[in-house]
């Protein structure tokens, strides 16, 4: 009988994209037997995988409080042999119920927490060095005591000095993206799905689209309040549809429809070395891209030549590229049919699932 492995979060959604679409749902068609712990989960197998509902919380207080003291109890429920966790607040409380009850410990570091903080407008000086230490240390736990650690990139691999972390990254599930003959594309359609925010620079997107008048655009996704107010305000004459946060299965269904798709990127330090989940989705969609150019993502794609790289911090560059892609179509259908051979052939998440079943694997091993 295999041994329970427990997926742990109290911050993400219970079906989030890399936690639940990818790694859960993988690791159960592997032959393990999952558990995810989150809030909203219910109580019903999905996809092979058991769920486990945690409490809902309000507020950042309670959540890091009364969100511990749930999850150490789920985990006292379900007594899994493994616990692979998602949010850093959890490494010290996960760390010490796995120690106590000789069990394995994976941390999925999803993103630069040490750099990401440089994008967090709302830290002071004190606080942003304080959140900086913070994170270093809980860093140095991971690197020191997991069993096994994951990371979304090969950049964020590198910041385990000891550890060698399993690098898994966020690439589309090519069975997600089921090869089609003719896309039913509408016509001047620029397609966005992900994080709708001030850092991902939702003002330069939008006022893309306001200088193409034979543009329109569908977004899709979670936004902040600089979002909000930029999408309440924007002059596009009714060419913008916000259609607000959808789940996976609905993503290759809305990028079906789209002529380009857009990941522009304020050049922090969290974002210049990452690899967008949405860049990759486009592209095993057929669809072209217009990009930030930070020199890795061009060091990476370049070669495939599905997409255009310009300078997104203000609206004339990336106005440009749209009105190129736009105005040629037989430019568009090789662009798209290059990208889609690229995650054929290499940028898709089933190559990267053995690393996932080795890290559990390793995990496993060390509480023999």
């Amino acid at each position: 009988m295999s041994p329970k492995i427990a997926h742990l979060t109290t911050v993400h959604k219970p079906r989030d994209n890399r936690i639940f679409n990818k790694e859960c749902t993988a690791l159960a068609a592997s032959g393990f037997d999952i558990t995810l712990i989150a809030r909203g989960a219910g109580s019903e197998d999905v996809n092979g995988v058991h769920q486990h509902e945690l409490p809902e919380t309000r507020g950042r207080l309670q959540r890091l409080v009364g969100g511990g003291w749930n999850a150490w109890r789920a985990l006292n429920s379900v007594r899994p042999k493994s616990v692979h966790v998602h949010d850093p607040e959890l490494i010290p409380l996960a760390l010490v119920w796995c120690r106590l009850n000789k069990a394995g410990f994976i941390y999925d570091s999803h993103e630069d927490l040490i750099g990401q903080i440089d994008g967090k407008d709302y830290l002071s000086g004190p606080a942003r060095v304080l959140a900086r230490l913070y994170a270093r240390a809980l860093m140095a736990i991971v690197d020191r005591f997991a069993d096994a650690v994951v990371a979304a990139t090969p950049v964020i691999a590198r910041r385990f000095r000891r550890q060698q972390a399993h690098v898994v990254r966020n690439y589309p599930w090519l069975k997600d993206f089921p090869k089609v003959k003719q896309r039913d594309e509408v016509p001047g359609r620029v397609v966005y799905i992900g994080g709708i925010t001030e850092t991902r620079q939702v003002d330069s997107m939008l006022g893309t689209i306001a200088a193409v008048p034979e543009s329109s655009m569908v977004l899709a996704g979670p936004t902040d309040a600089f979002a909000e107010k930029v999408i309440a305000d924007i002059t596009a004459e009714g060419r913008i549809d916000y259609i607000g946060p959808v789940p996976p299965t609905r993503i290759p269904e809305i990028l079906a429809s789209g002529a380009v798709g857009f990941v522009f990127l304020q050049p922090l330090p969290n974002y210049r070395e990452s690899l967008p989940t949405k860049l990759f989705e486009y592209m095993a969609a057929g669809i072209p891209f217009v990009a930030s150019d930070f020199p890795y993502f061009q060091e990476l794609l370049e070669e495939y030549q599905a997409g255009l790289f310009v300078d997104t911090t203000s609206v004339d560059a990336p106005a440009e590229a749209l009105r190129t892609l736009l105005a040629d179509d037989q430019l568009r259908a090789e662009m798209g049919e290059r990208g889609r051979r690229a995650i054929e052939e290499v940028f898709n998440f089933e190559a990267d699932v053995p690393q996932l079943v080795e890290a559990t694997n390793q995990s496993l091993r060390s509480c023999r």
